[in-house]
């Protein structure tokens, strides 16, 4: 799995990956409340945290599916 250095990361540190990722959204949010918007914009980043969060860990899990089916070890 050398040639694809790429698809190796998300194998071995997927879970580390999707928490990073899903939790940019709620991280947009705070900065924005931070900086006087609607709290509505809080709630926003908080729900999309959830998606992109779930959205990271079924593609991560499909990268290992399709790597440990179809890659030579």
């Amino acid at each position: 799995m050398d040639q694809y250095p790429v698809i190796k990361l998300i194998v071995e540190r997927g879970d580390l990956l999707a928490l990073a990722i899903g939790a940019l959204p709620a991280l947009g949010g705070i900065v924005l409340l931070a900086l006087g918007a609607h709290w509505f914009a809080f709630i926003a980043g908080v729900v999309g945290s959830a998606v992109v969060y779930f959205l990271m860990r079924s593609y991560v899990e499909l990268v290992r599916v399709i790597a440990d089916m179809l890659l030579p070890k």
